[in-house]
């Protein structure tokens, strides 16, 4: 494991090869990479996900992973605001709203064999500018941080957003993905996102609807229902302070919901999960 901190800004990245025991606590951006031959099985907020061979998941502070003990096939980034901020670099990486903060799936891009090399290549230099300490070694992991993640999004871009999408079009996929992640306690509908972005709500139902893998609405529902679900499994609120937490003022509503998405009652997948019916790692 090799990590940088600076203790005056505390700006922090890290990358390592191996099991689970080297990644650290849940409060870093991750990208986390399957680069053996077979299928790697991990929990996301107690949900069962294969990791296939040469893919990367792309997950956030927000997301709690459990990752199988001695995977020597693993390996992880993991970085902070401080280090890299996704806001002021967003004009050039595009990172928010496609591969962190915006998506309510975990977003995951495959490898192709060159890509492969050219990203091993990297992280092996990754690893030597860790051993390099002088007053260019911030600078020189954020540049190389920096290529990790344009060589992520140009894949993401290729693989989850529609090919025939233009510029313009992703762009407001990924403003309202975003703006979901900000306010999808308080906003549950297309017209109210519009809104914050001076779009008409039939436009962007209609790009959503033309280059999105989901509808507007539901990347807000699957929003609320991930949510619920961590909250279900990593806290003792009942399913109606879960409900009020998340914005509904009639807990009814929130469980139709939850069991349309899940097909399960809030309390009958908090049983389901301690009982182990999603295994344990």
């Amino acid at each position: 494991m090799n990590t940088y901190h600076h203790p005056a800004t505390q700006a922090i990245f890290g990358v390592s090869r191996g099991s689970s025991s080297t990644i650290p606590e849940n409060r870093f951006m991750k990208f986390i990479w399957n680069d053996g031959d077979d299928d790697m099985s991990i929990l996301i907020d107690a949900q069962p996900f294969v990791l296939r061979p040469a893919q990367i998941l792309c997950v956030t502070y927000l997301n709690v992973i459990e990752l199988p003990l001695h995977e020597s096939a693993l390996k992880t980034l993991w970085f902070n605001r401080e280090f890299y901020c996704v806001h002021t670099y967003d004009s050039e990486v595009s990172c928010n709203g496609l591969l962190f903060f915006g998506s309510s799936s975990t977003p995951v891009v495959q490898l192709d064999t060159a890509e492969t090399i050219r990203l091993r290549t990297l992280f092996g230099v990754l690893e030597e500018e860790f051993g390099i300490v002088d007053v260019n070694q911030e600078e020189m992991l954020r540049i190389l941080l920096k290529r990790f993640i344009i060589r992520c999004t140009r894949l993401a871009r290729k693989q989850l957003i529609n090919e025939h999408a233009t510029t313009s079009d992703i762009d407001l996929i990924r403003q309202f993905s975003y703006l979901v992640e900000e306010y999808f306690r308080s906003k549950k509908t297309v017209a109210e996102y519009a809104a914050l972005m001076h779009r008409s709500p039939k436009t962007v139902t209609n790009i959503f609807s033309k280059f999105a893998p989901e509808s507007a609405l539901q990347v807000i529902h699957n929003r609320v229902v991930m949510e619920a679900r961590r909250m279900l499994v990593y806290t003792d609120a009942s399913a109606k302070e879960i409900a009020w937490k998340l914005g509904y003022e009639d807990p009814a509503q929130f469980s139709k919901l939850f069991k349309r998405h899940v097909g399960l009652s809030p309390s009958d997948y908090r049983s389901s999960v301690s009982n182990g019916g999603f295994g344990q790692y």
